[in-house]
């Protein structure tokens, strides 16, 4: 094979090679729920890429992915549990004095439409979540804190000292948002985080009230059975009432009947003659009887 030969084999070959380095470097693939932003020499050229595949010029441009589906940012005391490694949550100093940590959870999402802007402004998630959201969330909660008791009526870690918390620290990141490329969908106060010492007060305080509550309801219970034994005994006392007028009506009916038929009447008085037996006649109830002796 001649020197021009092999010089064109291998040039064909590095142009080959050449080809096949610059399709894959030419190639992006931009992730399921992600925008991506387009780069000419590392700054934002206002063009953005679909999911899916894409072309790009090599070296000249690259894309920066953006999530657009909705993210959470948590703070946290547990440790791992919010984005940072350590325990993230607020620390909040109460209106009496005593600091308490407060657990957040944001929920929001970047306009698709401006994911190139939103790289402009913050580079990425994490630098906004850091350099906007933690900030704004920390100075407007240690704020509303500040005014709230730890323990009693509408205390911090009450439903209704959370939900002020949650009001103020969603009110303060929507008005931050306003402009930029950021949609706030949740404000979430997770936890309030007490010093041990009124964790303790509060569960003893709690197993107090509820112990008062057992005790209203034994005498309740010991009112209800009461009355229910009132109740049986008014119903008792009506059926001997009825029970005697039944008596003294049979006995007038009867002397009404017996006095109507004098046969009768007489009858019995035999008998009761014969027997020893006493009878009553009429409503005055006249007493009929016989004395006898043993002997007899």
């Amino acid at each position: 094979m001649s020197l021009k030969l092999q010089a064109a084999v291998v040039g064909v070959v590095l142009l080959l090679i050449v080809g096949a380095l610059g399709g894959i470097m030419a190639y992006e693939q931009v992730p399921e729920g992600h925008e991506g932003v387009e780069k000419d020499w590392g700054a934002v050229n206002g063009n953005t890429l679909q999911s899916g595949a894409n072309w790009i010029i090599p070296v000249m441009q690259s894309v920066q992915n953006v999530e657009i589906r909705p993210r959470t940012y948590t703070m946290s005391a547990t440790q791992g549990e919010g984005q940072r490694t350590g325990g993230d949550a607020i620390s909040v100093k109460t209106a009496d004095g005593t600091t308490v940590d407060v657990d957040v959870t944001v929920r929001y999402r970047i306009n698709g439409d401006q994911s190139d802007e939103f790289v402009s402004e913050w580079n990425n998630e994490r630098q906004m979540e850091q350099r906007l959201i933690r900030p704004t969330i920390r100075t407007v909660l240690r704020d509303e804190g500040s005014g709230l008791q730890t323990t009693g009526d509408g205390a911090i870690y009450t439903q209704e000292g959370r939900e002020a918390l949650r009001v103020t620290a969603e009110d303060a990141l929507n008005d931050e948002f306003e402009g930029q490329p950021i949609i706030l969908e949740a404000v979430q106060v997770r936890n309030i985080n007490l010093p041990n010492s009124i964790d303790d007060t509060l569960e003893q305080k709690e197993s107090a009230k509820q112990q008062v509550e057992v005790e209203q309801q034994k005498v309740e219970q010991e009112k209800q059975k009461k009355q229910q034994r009132i109740v049986q005994a008014q119903a008792d006392a009506e059926e001997v009432r009825i029970a005697a007028e039944a008596d003294a009506d049979a006995t007038r009916i009867r002397g009404e009947a017996l006095e109507k038929n004098p046969i009768v009447l007489e009858q019995q008085y035999i008998d009761a003659l014969r027997n020893g037996e006493t009878i009553y006649v009429g409503e005055q109830g006249i007493a009929l009887t016989r004395e006898t002796n043993e002997d007899e």
